[in-house]
């Protein structure tokens, strides 16, 4: 039953490539024609290409100007190649193989460029949101959000290609659906930390080379040295290296010092309660010269505040302009010792602190 079926085939096969054949004989001259303009059509689409790159500022583009000319460049000569193919055989009567065939291709050839544009689209404007230093810091955090993506574009791509080929995806979809909602449920640990990390990257509370503390007094201080996928690795103070889940880290309140603009000191400076009132009313004065003689402070007051048990108070309020922990310590190392020499020039002495309280005796 076989054998007639196949020698029928044959001549079906034979009859359809011989037509191709004499239509090709018939109508050289307009495929001639056709082929000359679709190569003037890929030469101009390969003009504009190139000339697009250059009014955006070529390999040297900044900003979003740089996105946009990386989309541009990856236009593929395949899919130009495809496009002029398509407008060429719109106004031209083909046989069906043929305009099918260009149809089929062109389609492909759309869906594989659009996953291509959009993928370029998405990491770029990632690294313009990161900044290009620091997305090359974050290393295996910025690799699997590429592998993310390009997985997505493309296999949208693939979904598309099949539906407008006449395959019915929706149980591809369906199945596709019910996969992603088992992986999610079997994965829901790491992908909280994923998107942890997501928000890191995007929101950006802080990025490698700050230095941070997280979990209040007993929690951790230290410089943040990688932001991984699952984890932050931070060195602290103290030298070790301790590792935490991202979720868990945004779910406390960071303490971002690198992102400290000044600093505030506030100093109690406890003085004697028979001081000359002349000397203390000079005193603020003194104390302002003191902090505006260094470069790096900022007076802000200095206010006798209260009679304490055994002294007369003065609070003294400051700023260092600079997020430098080391630079704002040596600043008010060298105010305060400006200041007791001051103190001791103007003949205002300390009050000693209130004496302890005795022990009860049995």
């Amino acid at each position: 039953m076989t054998a007639p079926n196949q020698a029928a085939a044959q001549p079906d096969l034979f009859a359809n490539w011989q037509r191709l054949s004499n239509w090709t004989a018939a109508h050289y001259a307009e495929i001639l024609t056709a082929i000359g303009i679709a190569i003037l059509i890929v030469l101009a689409l390969i003009g504009l290409r190139g000339l697009v790159r250059r009014i955006l500022g070529g390999s040297a583009a900044t900003g979003w100007r740089q996105v946009a000319e990386r989309v541009v460049a990856r236009t593929y000569l395949f899919f130009i190649v495809l496009a002029a193919a398509k407008i060429v055989s719109e106004p031209t009567v083909l046989p069906r193989a043929v305009a099918d065939t260009i149809d089929f291709l062109f389609i492909v050839a759309a869906a594989v460029q659009i996953a291509i544009w959009t993928r370029a689209l998405i990491i770029g404007a990632i690294e313009q949101k990161t900044g290009e230093d620091e997305s090359g810091r974050l290393g295996t955090a910025m690799g699997l959000i590429q592998g993310l993506v390009t997985v997505a574009a493309f296999l949208i791509a693939f979904v598309v290609i099949l539906d407008n080929v006449g395959v019915n995806v929706t149980a591809l979809i369906a199945g596709l659906g019910v996969g992603g909602i088992a992986i999610g449920l079997a994965a829901q640990g790491i992908f909280r930390d994923l998107f942890a990390a997501l928000s890191i990257i995007f929101d950006r509370p802080f990025k490698r080379g700050d230095t941070i503390s997280f979990g209040g007094p007993s929690g951790v201080t230290g410089t943040v040295e990688h932001i991984g996928v699952k984890t932050t690795r931070l060195r602290a103070l103290d030298g070790e290296l301790v590792a935490v889940g991202n979720d868990k880290l945004l779910q406390d309140r960071v303490h971002n010092y690198a992102q400290q603009r000044r600093r505030r000191v506030v100093m109690t400076i406890p003085l004697l309660p028979h001081s000359s009132p002349d000397a203390l009313a000079a005193l603020p004065a003194e104390i302002e010269k003191i902090v505006a003689a260094d470069p790096k402070a900022r007076f802000d007051r200095a206010h006798l505040v209260r009679f304490g048990t055994a002294s007369i108070d003065m609070e003294v309020v400051f700023f260092t302009d600079t997020p430098d922990a080391r630079v704002h310590f040596q600043a008010r190392h060298d105010i305060i010792l400006a200041l007791l020499r001051r103190l001791e020039a103007l003949g205002v002495a300390f009050a000693a602190p209130p004496a302890a309280p005795a022990a009860p005796t049995a």
